[in-house]
């Protein structure tokens, strides 16, 4: 080979050395972005599951190991029910006492030992949950946990397994709101803490303790188990019967009837929440709580009666005691 083809080999493979090292970094970046896409950010993790209930498979759980604050559970219009075979057990205000509250993962955050109702909008508004210890809670004190969590934060009430599952992370829970065991529910001067401390995590819409009146807002809450067991009397103050249960709606946590058992006479009478009033004074420091009915008491006394508790699920009674109450 001649010398002058030498040098334009030489030349030719120059170049070529030059054109491969401006390429190299270009060809890198797309392997570089591949690996960085296999350690996604917590942030991006909980974005990227939800599209079912938390219980629904083990790998989703696996893959929430924490919530992060901002980024919100998957919306939902409802509470989840499972099975929904046993939907009836839910609907039985004190059935829910006593379930065990649990995490996204599965694990126990403590026991829904209590909820707080808001008797005039007729809901649940908070859950009342004795703490488990590993959440590291002072003796003494429940976590207030607002019922919204579970119903448009894609929560799951489970009958069979007696749990209402949250779709947060344990991690979520530090520094969570507390009451102590007995306070006094009025003033709430507590809930907007407990308001602003929970947006952070999850949606909290319009469910408060306040209700709207003519005169402005009013608070008629209750602990659920003041509620179980408290005495309903007329204008006159006299005694119609006392409260045995209360039926709700699981999925939204709307409660739509007491069960009275009247002074005379035998069964229960079904009486609608938006009929009854906790006058303010029963509210006060030391006092008894009772509900005054807010119809003629011979509405009460002429109201169809039901046998037992159960029957009260049927929703063509609750259809026809609702017509009836109107």
């Amino acid at each position: 080979m001649s010398k002058r083809y030498r040098n334009l080999a030489g030349l030719i493979t120059l170049a070529l050395a030059l054109m491969a090292c401006q390429l190299l970094p270009q060809v890198a970046k797309p392997i570089t972005a591949s690996a960085n896409a296999g350690t996604a950010s917590s942030t991006e993790k909980v974005n990227q599951i939800g599209k079912g209930n938390p219980t629904e498979t083990q790998s989703q759980k696996e893959n929430n190991p924490t919530s992060v604050a901002g980024v919100m559970p998957p919306q939902s219009q409802a509470a989840g029910i499972q099975p929904k075979a046993m939907r009836t057990t839910l609907t039985h205000l004190s059935n829910l006492i006593g379930y065990r509250v649990l995490d996204v993962n599965g694990n126990k955050l403590g026991i829904a030992s209590d909820f707080i109702v808001n008797t005039c909008e007729t809901y649940i508004i908070y859950i009342m949950m004795e703490p488990d210890a590993s959440l590291n809670i002072p003796a003494g004190n429940r976590v207030l946990i607002p019922f919204e969590v579970v119903t448009i934060n894609s929560g799951v009430l489970n009958a069979q397994n007696k749990t209402i599952q949250l779709y947060l992370s344990k991690e979520a829970f530090s520094g969570a709101p507390t009451l102590s065991v007995g306070q006094q529910l009025t003033p709430t001067d507590w809930e907007g803490a407990t308001i602003d401390f929970w947006k952070k995590w999850a949606r909290i819409a319009v469910l408060r303790t306040s209700c709207n009146a003519g005169s402005g807002p009013t608070y008629k809450v209750a602990y659920a188990t003041q509620l179980l067991g408290v005495k309903l009397y007329d204008g006159l103050n006299k005694l119609l019967g006392t409260v045995q249960e209360a039926i709700l709606e699981p999925e939204s946590g709307q409660i739509g009837f007491y069960l009275i058992k009247p002074v005379k006479g035998n069964g229960l009478v079904m009486i609608s929440l938006g009929r009854t009033n906790i006058p303010k004074e029963a509210l006060d420091p030391g006092a008894t709580l009772k509900l005054v009915l807010l119809a003629d008491p011979s509405v009460f006394w002429g109201a169809p009666r039901i046998t037992s508790i159960d029957q009260a699920d049927n929703f063509s009674e609750q259809g026809k005691m609702r017509g009836y109450w109107k």
